[in-house]
Parts: C-alpha cells; structure tokens; sequence
C-alpha cells in the first residue's frame, strides 16, 4: 500500500467526503490507498491503533484531513504516528492548514507535506514525487532542512469536475450503518461572503446533471437514508429545476438536502418543490442577518422582501423541511439589531431556526479584518468570536445559552403549538419571549445540562404554571398537552391532565360505530382495544390547539400517517 488515508469525523455518522473522493481519485490512477474513517467520540489511541495495523512496510505517507472540529485530535494523532512510524511521511490537507502552512509547520513538527487546495490531483502527484517520477508538484508545502517552502500557485482547484469518481465503493455498508452520505454537484460560491472560506473563489465550477442523476440514483436504489449537497448554493445552478424534478421521480425513501439561497428561487422552482413528495427534500437557507449594515460588512446582500415571500412559500407547501440559518457575532451588528434580525427570520414560520456564532477563519477576509471590528475570538479552533466592537462578551455570552435553549424547544419540533402561544403572548417579538424563558431556565439551573424532549415538556409545563398570567394559563396547558399527545401518543405524564379515560363510555361508542369511524380513518378495522388505543389515541381538550375557541375538541392521532384529526361524533359530546 502506498498510502493511507485517515478521516476524522465530528459524528459516528458521517462520512469523510474530501478524502474519499481523493482516495477513489488516486486509485482510478493505479494508485494503491487506503482510507479509515473513524470520529472524534473515538479514543486517540485506539484510533492510533486501527492507523498502526493498516500500515505496511512499503508505506510512504499518511494523510490527514484537517477541519475545525478535528485538528487538535488530528494533531495528536500525527505526532504519535511520527514516533512509531518516522519513515512515513506525514501529508496534511483540508481548510484548516491550507492557508497558513508556515504557522502549521510550527504547530506540528511531524508534519512534512500540506497540500494547499483541492487535493485530489495534487496528492497523486505527490505519489509519483515520493516514487521519484516527478518533482514536488505545485500547491504543495513542504517542510525543509532549512525552514518551509510553500507552495507555488495558491490553492489547487480541480478544472473539471466530470472527472471525480464515485466517492462511495462501500455504498452498502454505509447505508447499513445508517451514514449520513455528502455529495457535491459543484464546487465554488457565486457570493464572497467574507467569514467563508468559499467566498475567498469567485464563480461555480458544475458537474454534468447527467452524471449527478446517475450517482443520485445510486444512493437512492441502496436505500441511503440522507444524502446532504456541501454545494454552497445548490439553486445558482441553471438545471437545479431539472434536478428537483428528477428527485421527485424517484422511488424511494431518500431524503436530499441542500443549501439555497432563497432569492434565487422562481415561480417555477417553487411550483416544483411543491410538487415533491414529502420528505424527499430539505432545504438550509442561510440568511445570518437582517441588518444593513451587517449584511454590508460581509458583503452579503439579502433583498429581504423576496427572501420572506419565497421562504414563507416554501414552508407553506407543505412538503419541505425548511432550515433557516443566522450568525451572531457578525460586524456592524449589536445586540438591538441582532435581536430584530431573530424576530425577522423566526416570522417566517421554518421548522428550525439555527442560531451559530461567527468563526473567524484562517484565509478569509473576515480575518483580515478582525481588528478594525473589534473581533476577539478563540485562538484555537473553532475561532468563535467572543466579543466585538459592537456586543460585548456578556451579550454574546447570553445569546449562547438562548441557543442552547431555543435548539432543545424550538428546534426539537415537540412543541409547536404551545410555543407559537407563548411567543404572541409576548406582544413585542419572539426573541423577548425566548430570552425571558432562557432567563428563567438558567434561574432554575436547568443550563448546562442538555435535557431530552420528555424532560423539556415537563419544565414547559413548569414554566406556565409559574410565569404565564391566570386568564391564559388554560390554554397554555391545553396547547402543551396537544403537543405532548401529538409528539409522544403513548405517554400520558402525571404532570398533565387527561380526560379520554374519565369518558370511557363515550369513547367506546364511538369506536363501536364503524361507520362514523370510517369517516377520519378510511381504513379503520377492529383489532383490539388496546391495539386501538396505541394506533390512534384519542383525546378531550377545553381549547382548541390551533385557534384558542373554549370549549370541547375531541383529537385523534393517527401514529402511522403522523397527524391530528379533529372529531366531531353524536357520540363525544
């Protein structure tokens, strides 16, 4: 084996993108590597142990890709690996070392190569230069007798796409461990947003449609369970509609995810995604903020009117998940500011909201021009900013506990009905109520701990009882309960009021009346009683979860389709 190559992932399940593709490339070369893929939950040593026993004495270099979430753990890998193996080079690539190689060199002395950029045909070329077949290619540094020297030319792109094989030779298996599976049907960023690395390279370099349906279909036919686009913005691509189309035919239970930028988002586009069944797509629409003078300093234009009308769109269709993105920390914006840019985005009704902090790169502009923003950040990875020229620490210390909050209500989706009250009742934005109840979450020492859905429900519960006024506490409790009885169907906590047991009689003669039944279940067929209550549980509530009337709603929860019915029988009174 010529070399090996280790990944190191932030999750169990994902899959190393970047070096699969440069090991399939090399290997389409004749080239003889090999690729572990293990995660940062995993033990140094025993991930330095499965590295010792794929080596073999004809082994000449062991690469490493380097990303924020990784390059400590990497490091310490590499160094070990040094010390057992000082004969194998030690080759490191990825955007976390490729844009300061000198400061690398010093950070890790038992790193003798980085390659800067796209690594797939630099790293065969580097094959060939440890072979003695040719020189030390371009966009390669190197560590010297005599100090470093760099690379020639910047970062290495690969001119035509085409050329990238299939990434995925162990397709079954990583399917059967249930991994989440990247793709990319381009390389490139039409924007230059200064916190991306992406925006350092003007325009989009394309695969060919034809080849992306080919290997789309791939992992639909194995029955992936997720395939995510790294594509920047995966609709500046002129076929993007063709592709959509070409998803929604597909016969599976596949889930695609992409990137969008909203306003590139036509009539027609919309009318497509709305067409799909399901499921089948996710969409991430970056917006980071909604202030001017923010979206200025990064260069960043968001026409906000057409954003909130396709977004809104989008979600109303029905069929996509819709993921909205916003960066706290970012130049020009305070906390007043940030503040209304939460209450902007959270109005457009996404299924999540993910609130991320700025992360000052190596090899972006936004590093460049930390200073004249004030940007103080981490100096080890991820370089999260801590504070700026405009919010101090102790504002974005606080943001930080709202989004470890808002990620465990909001975004877990259990809560949907109760939250959207508790939010109106506000009567100023959504962020004054998430900030009051982060206020009060941490008072009640619930911060840091991480809590599961069940949990959360109870301390919502406790919440309303402590926090909400009289005249709304009922309705509150109503909403919690419908979001408890929809979220888990066969969980009746003590901390709640049921009422479906104290109307046996009526209940059972309204599943005795097969008729009326078939009206809300087409299907329905007695089973059992007990197969009827763990199918579709059914229950009384004093308010009506989605407009507030007072009064008696009777809801059955169809497990199986995942919805709410309203019942209106002779026999719930």
């Amino acid at each position: 084996m010529e070399a090996l190559l280790t990944a190191i992932n932030s999750k169990y399940e994902h899959t190393a993108l970047g070096l699969r593709s440069v090991a399939a490339w090399a290997r389409a070369r004749g080239h003889k590597v090999a690729l572990i893929e293990d995660s940062i939950n995993s033990l140094p040593l025993a991930v330095l142990d499965r590295i010792m026993k794929n080596l073999d004495e004809e082994t000449k270099a062991a690469g490493f890709s380097v990303h924020i979430w990784n390059k400590n753990f990497v490091f310490q890998l590499a160094a070990l690996l040094k010390k057992l193996r000082p004969d194998v080079k030690i080759v490191l690539g990825g955007p976390e070392v490729s844009y300061e190689p000198g400061k690398i060199f010093a950070e890790l002395p038992a790193a003798d190569f980085i390659v800067q950029g796209e690594g797939e045909e630099v790293f065969c070329e580097l094959l060939k230069f440890f072979e003695g077949k040719n020189a030390l290619p371009p966009h390669v540094a190197v560590r010297t007798a005599t100090g470093v020297l760099p690379g020639r030319g910047g970062q290495a792109k690969v001119a035509e796409l085409s050329l990238l094989p299939f990434p995925y030779p162990d397709l079954a298996q990583a399917v059967a461990e249930k991994r989440i599976l990247y793709y990319e049907a381009s390389r490139g960023c039409p924007f230059g947003c200064t916190y991306c690395l992406s925006g350092s390279e003007r325009g989009v370099r394309l695969r060919p449609l034809a080849r992306i349906e080919k290997e789309l279909r791939l992992f639909a036919e194995a029955g992936a369970h997720l395939v995510k686009f790294t594509d920047r913005t995966a609709n500046s691509r002129p076929d993007f509609g063709d592709l959509l189309r070409f998803l929604g035919e597909l016969d599976c239970e596949t889930c695609f995810h992409f990137e969008l930028k909203a306003e590139l988002l036509t009539e027609e586009l919309l009318e497509i995604f709305s067409a799909l069944p399901p499921g089948r797509v996710q969409a991430e629409v970056g917006i980071q903020s909604t202030c001017s003078a923010a979206l200025r300093a990064i260069h960043r234009s968001n026409d906000w009117p057409l954003l909130a009308k396709n977004v809104k769109a989008l979600v109303a269709g029905g069929k996509v998940h819709v993921h909205t993105d916003l960066i706290a920390g970012l130049p020009c914006e305070d906390y007043a500011s940030f503040e209304k840019s939460f209450d902007d985005v959270y109005s457009l009704g996404a299924q999540q909201l993910q609130l991320g902090f700025l992360k000052v790169l190596p090899g972006t502009l936004m590093r460049a021009e930390a200073k004249e923003h004030g940007l103080i950040f981490t100096d080890q990875p991820p370089y999260e900013v801590l504070a700026t020229k405009y919010m101090t620490y102790d504002e974005l210390a606080f943001l930080k506990k709202v989004a470890a909050v808002f990620e465990q209500v909001h975004n877990s989706g259990h809560f949907k009905a109760t939250l959207n009250f508790l939010t109106k009742q506000q009567k100023v934005g959504a962020f004054s109520f998430y900030a009051a109840f982060t206020r009060w979450w941490c008072e009640h020492a619930y911060y840091p701990q991480r809590h599961n859905a069940k949990s959360t429900a109870e301390i919502l519960s406790r919440y309303i009882e402590e926090e909400t006024e009289e005249e709304v506490k009922e309705e509150a409790r109503e909403r919690l309960r419908f979001d408890v009885f929809c979220s888990f169907p066969s969980w009746r906590p003590d901390f709640l009021f049921w009422r479906a047991d104290e109307e046996f009689a009526a209940v059972g003669a309204f599943w005795r009346n097969i008729e009326e039944v078939r009206r809300y279940l087409p299907a329905y067929a007695f089973t059992s009683w007990r197969g009827i209550k763990k199918r579709w549980p059914l229950e009384l509530f004093t308010v009506d979860p989605f407009t507030g009337e007072r009064g008696r709603f009777w809801y059955l929860f169809d497990t199986e389709e995942e919805r709410a019915v309203q019942v209106t029988s002779p026999a719930l009174p």
